[in-house]
C-alpha cells in the first residue's frame, strides 16, 4: 500500500478523502499524482536587531531614488524608521492611532504618506527627512493607496463612506486638476484599496467590492461594483501582487483578478476551518503579506498561526511561527566595514543568504518581540499527516517507508476501529538502515504522521510507501 499526503483540505471530512489532514511548516510543490511538500524556512531575527517601541500598527519598505531601501513602522503612538543596523529611530511621536485601525502608508513620489482618522493625513520626505507634516486640505483617511499617479483617501472620521482622490501627481491638491470625490450610499464603510496594474485598482467596503478603471471616457476614472454583500473586514488583510488581490471575507478566502473576476479560493478547502480558528471579531485582526519569491500569500491568524496560499498551485497550508506583523520588507544590507569579529560571531544564517545582500525585498516579519526578521533560517520543524484510511477488515501494520529524503524524520501510526473516534497514535519511530520504519498497530482505520526536525536538510516529502499490513477478519 502507498499513501500520498495529498493537498491539505481540512474542510473535507471522513476517511479516504485523498487529502492531507495536516500540512504544517511546509511549502506545497508538484509531485507525481498530485501535491507533495518541501521545507519552509524558519523565521530568523536579524543580528543585533532592536525592538520597535510598541506593537506594530503598519509596516512598509520603500525604495529611494538612490535604489536603497528605507523601512518604516508605526505603533499606536509613533512612526519609526529602521537603519542598516536594524535600529529604530523616531520619525514622529505623540500620535493617537485610531483604535482598531493601523496607520495606512502610501509611498507617492518621494513622500511617505500616512494617515489614520485620528491623526489625519501627513507626509514625510523620504529623501530629505525632516518632519512628518500635516497636509493642508487632505482628508484624514482610514486608508490610502495610489493608482495611475493619483492618491485615493478612503473613509474619514466624519463619513466612513466618503472617498476622495487627489489631483494628478499632487497629493497636496484635493480640489482641482482631476481631484474628485464620491460618497457611496451602499456597501457600508470603506475599508481599503489596492492598485492592481495597468490603470486598474480595487476598493473594498464592509459589504461591497468595486473596480476602478482609468481612461476610456471623459471622466478620469470609472467605478464599477463587482460584489454586493461581500467585502473585506480590514485593510490589513488585503494583499495585492502583480495584478491580483487576495483577502479573507467572513465567509472565506477570495481572489480578485485585474479583469474584475472574483474567485472563491477557499471554498470546500479551508473556509470552515478558518471560521473555527477565529471568533467573529477575530477576522479584524487577520493581517497579510506576499512572498513573491515563493509565490505565496500569507495571513497571520494570531501570534503563532499562519495560513499560506500558493497562488500558482492553488493550495493552502499552515505554519507556526511567532510573529507580530508580516510584510514584504527590504534588508538594509551588510557592508564590509560592518563585518567585525563580534558581528560575524553573532550572525545567524549563511553569509550568502539573501538576507545579507541588501536592497533585496523579502517576505519578512517583525518577530514576537517586534524585531526585524526574515524567513531565511533553517527548515522549520514540519508535520504532515495523511487522511484516515478506512478498510473493510482490521489490519495489523508492521512497516512503512516515508517517501521523503528527510533522513532524520520520524513516523507515527494511528489506528482506530470506529469512525466516530479519533486515531490513537503510537510512538514516533525512526528509519532502519533499509529506510523502512518499524511500526505496530491494529485497526480498521489507520493513518500516518511524519515529523521532520528543525534544520533538517531535505527537499521533498510526498507520502508513505510500502506499507506492510496483514489483513484480519471483519470486526
Amino acid at each position: 500500500m502507498d499513501v500520498a499526503w495529498g493537498a491539505w483540505r481540512p474542510d473535507v471530512g471522513g476517511p479516504n478523502s485523498g487529502f492531507a489532514k495536516t500540512a504544517n511548516n511546509v511549502l506545497p510543490q508538484a509531485a507525481a499524482g498530485g501535491i507533495g511538500y518541501g521545507p519552509l524556512p524558519s523565521l530568523l531575527t536579524a543580528t543585533g536587531a532592536e525592538a520597535l517601541s510598541g506593537a506594530p500598527r503598519g509596516v512598509i519598505a520603500v525604495q529611494k531614488a538612490s535604489g536603497s531601501y528605507a523601512v518604516f513602522a508605526a505603533t499606536s503612538t509613533t512612526i519609526e524608521t529602521m537603519d542598516s543596523a536594524y535600529q529604530w529611530t523616531d520619525v514622529e511621536t505623540g500620535r493617537t492611532v485610531t483604535s482598531g485601525d493601523d496607520v495606512s502608508f502610501c509611498y507617492f513620489g518621494k513622500y511617505l504618506l500616512n494617515s489614520d482618522t485620528t491623526d489625519g493625513f501627513k507626509a514625510y520626505d523620504v529623501e530629505l527627512g525632516g518632519t512628518n507634516s500635516a497636509v493642508s486640505g487632505a482628508p484624514g483617511a482610514r486608508a490610502l493607496f495610489s493608482s495611475n499617479n493619483v492618491v485615493f483617501a478612503l473613509g474619514s472620521s466624519s463619513n466612513n463612506r466618503r472617498m476622495q482622490s487627489s489631483a494628478i501627481g499632487d497629493h497636496t491638491n484635493w480640489t482641482t486638476n482631476g481631484a474628485d470625490g464620491k460618497t457611496f450610499e451602499d456597501g457600508g464603510a470603506l475599508v481599503g484599496g489596492r492598485d492592481l496594474k495597468n490603470g486598474v485598482a480595487a476598493i473594498w467596503q464592509d459589504g461591497a467590492v468595486r473596480l476602478v478603471r482609468f481612461g476610456g471616457g471623459a471622466a478620469l476614472y470609472t467605478i464599477q461594483k463587482l460584489a454586493e454583500g461581500r467585502g473585506a473586514v480590514s485593510d490589513r488583510s488585503i494583499v495585492a501582487f502583480d495584478g491580483m488581490a487576495f483577502w479573507p471575507a467572513t465567509d472565506g478566502f477570495y481572489k480578485l483578478t485585474g479583469d474584475g473576476a472574483i474567485v472563491p479560493i477557499g471554498a470546500e478547502k479551508v473556509n470552515r476551518w478558518l471560521a473555527s480558528q477565529l471568533a467573529s471579531s477575530g477576522y479584524d485582526e487577520v493581517q497579510g503579506a506576499a512572498d513573491p519569491f515563493q509565490k505565496v500569500i500569507w495571513w497571520r491568524l494570531g501570534g503563532l498561526l499562519l495560513i499560506g496560499y500558493d497562488w500558482q498551485l492553488d493550495e493552502f497550508f499552515t505554519a507556526t511561527q511567532a510573529t507580530s506583523a508580516l510584510t514584504r520588507i527590504a534588508t538594509p544590507g551588510v557592508t564590509l566595514d560592518s563585518l567585525t569579529t563580534s558581528y560575524l560571531d553573532s550572525m545567524t544564517g549563511a553569509l550568502d543568504s539573501r538576507t545579507y545582500l541588501g536592497g533585496v525585498t523579502l517576505f519578512g516579519a517583525l518577530d514576537a518581540s517586534y524585531k526585524f526578521a526574515t524567513f531565511s533560517g533553517g527548515a522549520a520543524e514540519a508535520t504532515l499527516q495523511t487522511m484516515d484510511i478506512a478498510m473493510p477488515n482490521s489490519a495489523l501494520v508492521t512497516w512503512a517507508s516515508p517517501n521523503s529524503d528527510a533522513d532524520n524524520s520520524t513516523l507515527q501510526l494511528g489506528v482506530s476501529d470506529n469512525r466516530n473516534t479519533g486515531l490513537a497514535w503510537g510512538s514516533s519511530a525512526s528509519r532502519a538502515t533499509s529506510g523502512r520504519v518499524p511500526l505496530r498497530g491494529r485497526g480498521k482505520i489507520i493513518g500516518f504522521r511524519e515529523t521532520i526536525p528543525a534544520d533538517e536538510s531535505w527537499t521533498f516529502a510526498n507520502g508513505v510507501n510500502d506499507v506492510v499490513l496483514a489483513q484480519g477478519g471483519v470486526r
